[in-house]
């Protein structure tokens, strides 16, 4: 039987980042008087331009650390706040039990990216990991797929599924990389337009019992 290959995205798939910055905000928010609802909403709009952000906390709040310090304390500092949970553990290790080899594909800084995946206990329960700032190719690129999975042997097709919440940057780029897709929906709805997975699940804990029915069809 042809091997079956899962890859993960890392943020608000195996890790819930949107409620780690939630906690550092306020943490940030409390010591450097800024507001708490500022730091939330100018998050979504700078997700992938960090520098951007402390530029503008600086400019706009007149914090006093310089934006390099402002940085490098929030990419200390989010991983520390990162706990393991055991149905996420529970689920990796299920899947590499059954078989299956696993991969996580994420966009952002070696530095964060990976002491997130060593503090949530998930870094040895994967076969390699892919890290855009590492590679020099960012999600929704299929480079960064095919990347990943030289490193596990395997050819893009039917059998390499996708697993990530984001319908651009994991479900778009696994379509157009030759992946099977499962968006992780956290409850929300399917926007009327846009990439469309082919399954869908809550949580990525749901992985386990759907990614053999996936690879099965």
């Amino acid at each position: 039987m042809r091997d079956r290959v899962a890859l993960f995205d890392l943020d608000d798939t195996l890790i819930p980042r949107r409620e780690l910055f939630a906690k550092w905000a306020a943490e940030f928010s409390t010591e450097h008087d800024v507001p708490l609802e500022w730091l939330l909403n100018a998050d979504a709009e700078h997700a992938s331009r960090r520098v951007e952000f402390f530029e503008l906390v600086k400019t706009t709040f007149g914090v006093q650390l310089a934006v390099a310090d402002l940085h490098s304390q929030y990419r200390r500092r989010m991983p520390e706040l990162v706990e393991p949970d055991p149905q996420v553990c529970a689920m990796l290790a299920h899947l590499r039990e059954a078989g299956w080899r696993l991969g996580v594909v994420t966009n952002g800084l070696v530095d964060n990216q990976t002491n997130k995946l060593y503090q949530a206990g998930l870094y040895d329960l994967v076969d390699t990991v892919v890290i855009s700032d590492a590679v020099e190719v960012w999600k929704p690129d299929a480079r960064i797929f095919r990347h990943a999975l030289a490193r596990l042997g395997a050819q893009p097709g039917p059998h390499v599924v996708m697993v990530g919440d984001s319908l651009e940057n994991d479900v778009a780029g696994a379509h157009t990389t030759g992946l099977a897709t499962v968006w992780v929906s956290d409850g929300q709805p399917l926007p009327p337009t846009g990439p469309r997975p082919q399954h869908t699940i809550r949580t990525v804990t749901e992985a386990a019992k759907l990614l053999p029915e996936v690879v099965a069809r």
